[in-house]
């Protein structure tokens, strides 16, 4: 059944269609290789290409870098659980729109890295979440010394590991070594031993720059 809007003559209907061409064209979209993000300090959408993101990330130093490609990385792309659990680095974040708490700090893993941060100071924290509760995925950051920060896809806060109580620790892990959470340390482990997201950890360290 057609609404009275829509029985009315069109020169009435014309303004109102005007306003929806218009508005379609004033919205912000993302040309092909680029992607859009919401910058929190000047509230508003920013769009670059991922070599304009990482020239910026370079162009920055220490807790800088971390706070910006923490921040873009977050609003960029929406947290969402999906059923098959296919690991996304930053280009397909960005593209889907979408991603599961690992394929953020995938991204922001890929964009450190790219931007100069060495590959000592990151790895990723698999961990039971027990606010949820649920399986939790985050990137870590060692600092000098030797205390890691939390880049979380769920807030723009990074806090040091220590603070972090929701978290409870599992397991480590970057692209040669991992880790696993027992007596209150962590312990070297062999990746084949390790199963996330139904798939060895042997087989997915190697690919964290490929995703």
């Amino acid at each position: 059944m057609l609404s009275s809007a829509a029985k009315a003559p069109l020169h009435r209907r014309l303004p109102a269609l005007l306003l929806l061409l218009l508005g379609s064209a004033i919205a912000p979209a993302a040309s092909a290789g680029s992607f859009t993000y919401w910058d929190d300090p000047s509230a508003s959408a920013v769009t670059l290409t991922r070599a304009q993101f990482v020239a910026k990330a370079k162009r920055l130093q220490g807790r800088e870098r971390l706070v910006y490609v923490n921040r873009v990385v977050n609003n960029a792309a929406r947290q969402q659980v999906e059923k098959v659990d296919t690991w996304k680095g930053f280009d397909r974040l960005v593209s889907d729109g979408y991603g599961d708490c690992e394929d953020f700090a995938i991204a922001k893993y890929q964009i450190l890295l790219q931007a100069g941060t060495p590959t000592s100071r990151l790895d990723f924290l698999a961990a039971d979440d027990t606010l949820t509760p649920t399986y939790h995925a985050v990137l870590r950051y060692r600092q000098d010394d030797g205390s890691h920060l939390i880049l979380d896809n769920l807030t723009l806060m990074m806090l040091p590991e220590s603070k972090r109580t929701d978290l409870k620790p599992l397991v480590t892990f970057d692209r040669t070594h991992a880790a696993y959470f027992q007596d209150g340390a962590f312990k070297p482990v062999a990746p084949s031993r390790i199963v996330l997201g139904g798939q060895p950890l042997s087989e997915r360290m190697p690919k964290l720059l490929d995703y």
